[in-house]
């Protein structure tokens, strides 16, 4: 079943390759209005018309909501409406996945801006992330698999935290990215929920890392055959919900060698292709920057780089249909802030008046851009507002159900 709005390009606009993003959140909001800022036709399509605010930007030519099997649909629309060429950008996993296996399929029409199967896996397969980290000598949490939960639970140092290996299997039924155990009962009660969604190889146990945002870094890149052409490290200052997050809140740009150095050397090692964001936490235990997570497409807080002077999007959008590139300078200072949940991170912080200041003076120095909301197109942030409070209630309420079931579980319910 699809909803289609009928395509708002002009017939000059047709005359160069457009895009469609897979996936209209903030996250393929910021997509849209990078590329459409530059003249780009850009066309969104979602699963779901009650998620996506991308649909009322007026960067957004053509939205079609749609829970037809993505891959045919864009090769129904291909023919259709005569797209040969135009870049197709995923903005989560799922649909990473959907193009890297059908990649073939997809390229007789379309430019694909997300990696292959076999780079897709390393990206969104933790224990193939960490196996590759360990080969280039990147440092990583230690991490053990088990299929008898019963005795790794006497062994275990606790605290740990168990995360699934492949998100996108277990997160949409839960709403949950990683449990905390600190007893063995906590972690046998943890590991049963999470088997109810996933076989028990994708489930990671790992030591805990402690520190809060101060220790949370990440490098991202846009690459080419392997070499990170434009790049800068930031620091994920806080999250939402703050213990593990679902995505961040306020992200600023900084200066880490070790964590520019590590990334990238992951993404030279395997020959990345695109744009990639890899999460890195400083373990203060042992001095060492870990390697978490490894995003091979648009993340949350994207726009960023184009605040910086690195509009990763675009750059990408560049390099695929195959014009030229200008020289990408280094990042100048700059924050992102997300309105709609950076609040209540500084609320639930431990130090709510501190973290006010701190982004009080990136207010004041005009570094701060929104994840949402621009003068120029103002739709979509009041949008967000609306859908948040009819849907957002019904997203939390999955994770406290997930929650609470474990503390019945568990006897304390």
């Amino acid at each position: 079943m699809s909803t289609i709005d009928s395509p708002r390009n002009t017939i000059k606009e047709r005359e160069r390759p457009g895009a469609i993003v897979l996936g209209g959140n903030f996250v393929g909001l910021g997509v849209a209005r990078s590329l459409g800022a530059q003249g780009i036709p850009v066309w969104v399509y979602d699963t779901d018309a009650s998620k996506c605010i991308a649909q009322y930007s007026r960067f957004t030519k053509r939205f079609v909501a749609s829970t037809d099997d993505i891959h045919q649909l864009l090769l129904r629309d291909g023919q259709e409406h005569g797209l040969h060429g135009w870049v197709v950008f995923a903005v989560n996993d799922e649909f990473v996945e959907t193009l890297a296996v059908h990649r073939d399929s997809l390229e007789t029409i379309y430019r694909i801006a997300s990696p292959p199967l076999d780079k897709a896996r390393i990206a969104l397969d933790k224990r193939l992330t960490y196996q590759k980290a360990q080969e280039f000598g990147i440092a990583a949490p230690w991490t053990l698999v088990t299929d008898d939960p019963a005795n790794a639970a006497k062994e275990l140092p606790y605290p740990v935290v168990l995360k699934p290996a492949v998100n996108h299997h277990f997160f949409p039924h839960t709403n949950v990215k990683a449990i905390l155990a600190s007893t063995p009962a906590e972690f046998v009660t943890a590991f049963g929920q999470m088997r109810k969604y996933i076989p028990a190889d994708e489930i990671l146990i790992q030591e805990r890392i402690p520190g809060g945002g101060e220790a949370q870094f990440s490098f991202c890149a846009v690459c080419r055959d392997g070499d990170p052409y434009a790049t800068l490290v930031a620091r994920r200052s806080r999250q939402y919900p703050i213990d593990f997050g679902n995505a961040s809140s306020f992200v600023e740009t900084v200066s880490q060698p070790v964590v520019e150095s590590a990334g990238k050397k992951f993404l030279e090692g395997i020959g990345f292709d695109g744009t990639a964001e890899i999460e890195f936490k400083f373990d203060a235990r042992d001095g060492q920057y870990k390697i978490l997570d490894f995003n091979p497409r648009p993340w949350g807080w994207n726009t960023l780089g184009k605040a910086a002077g690195i509009d990763f999007v675009h750059l990408l959008y560049q390099q695929k249909v195959g014009l030229p590139i200008s020289p990408v300078k280094a990042p100048r200072p700059a924050s992102w802030l997300r309105e709609i949940t950076d609040p209540l991170s500084i609320l639930k912080s431990p130090r709510p008046a501190a973290q006010s200041l701190k982004t009080l003076g990136a207010l004041a120095r005009g570094r701060v851009t929104l994840a949402t909301f621009s003068v120029t197109d103002p739709i979509p942030f009041f949008a967000e507002f609306v859908l948040w409070a009819m849907k957002g209630a019904r997203r939390q309420k999955q994770a406290k159900e997930f929650e609470a079931e474990a503390l019945r579980a568990e006897g304390k319910g």
